[in-house]
């Protein structure tokens, strides 16, 4: 295997060769329910775990573009490019909750590469719409 390669190898070239390659997932700014709000981070819903990861830090903004690479316990689709994560100005707690996150045994199952019909439902959700004030339309 070459190990000069996006995923494997972090030179600069390799960097930039994944943040082209990486797909964009939207990021939310937040802390989890109970989390103290000095832990306020950017969220981003994983399609492959069917879960939240938490990015960044304290610094981020609405309209920041970040590239990470993923949480994810496997190898997915995001472990070669990583991300990019397109911050909204959508609050975490506005979507956090609409989303049905994988249990403990579905990520163990994720992990272990078996791929039930109840884990692609949860992989086939969709973030809520986007209300117009959070994309420049009118309300």
């Amino acid at each position: 295997m070459n190990e000069h390669q996006p995923g494997s190898c972090f030179c600069r070239e390799c960097r930039l060769r994944a943040r082209l390659a990486a797909p964009t997932l939207y990021g939310f700014l937040g802390k989890q329910p109970g989390e103290p709000e000095v832990l306020r981070q950017v969220f981003a819903w994983c399609t492959w775990c069917a879960t939240w990861h938490r990015h960044g830090d304290q610094t981020n903004q609405p309209g920041d573009i970040l590239h990470r690479y993923p949480h994810c316990t496997t190898d997915s689709p995001y472990t070669q490019t990583g991300y990019l994560i397109a911050v909204t100005n959508i609050p975490l707690r506005e979507v956090y909750g609409r989303m049905r996150r994988a249990s403990s045994a579905q990520l163990m199952a994720i992990g272990d590469g078996r791929i039930t019909p109840a884990i692609e439902r949860l992989r086939a959700q969709v973030l809520p719409v986007l209300r117009p004030q959070y994309h420049g339309g009118r309300t």
